[in-house]
């Protein structure tokens, strides 16, 4: 018999949301990015943005389940698009989508080290 599963608290599934909102952004502003018109710089910054935008609603999906492993990696994610987004700002190649899906992410992140949340994870581990 396997051990019981603990309830997700509702940090967790916040954050699920924040990260998934913010997936869709970047998704949607990095292919517009990259099937416009434009020099290549500004398609292959869209072309980042949205595979970053997938790989980050990947990890949400999976560390919904309680895998701390998958939640590490989408932090670590989260926070290497938010430089990315930043960096790629300053030049002025981000599409205004994708500038706005750093809101969700960092809320997703700041939701995701609450107190509640770590407990959820060591009790899964």
């Amino acid at each position: 018999m396997s051990a019981p599963v603990p309830a997700r608290p509702r940090v967790v599934s916040a954050a699920f949301w924040c990260w998934e909102a913010a997936a869709l952004l970047l998704l949607v502003g990095g292919l517009i990015a990259a099937t416009v018109n434009l020099p290549a710089i500004y398609r292959g910054a869209g072309a980042l943005t949205a595979l970053a935008g997938a790989g980050m609603a990947y990890l949400a999906g999976r560390m919904r389940t309680g895998d701390s492993r998958f939640k590490r990696a989408g932090l670590a994610l989260a926070l290497a698009i938010v430089v990315l987004v930043a960096l790629a700002s300053v030049i002025g190649v981000i599409h205004i989508l994708t500038l706005i899906a750093v809101v969700p992410l960092i809320a997703g992140i700041i939701l995701l080290t609450r107190p509640a949340a770590t407990a959820f994870y060591e009790e899964t581990a």
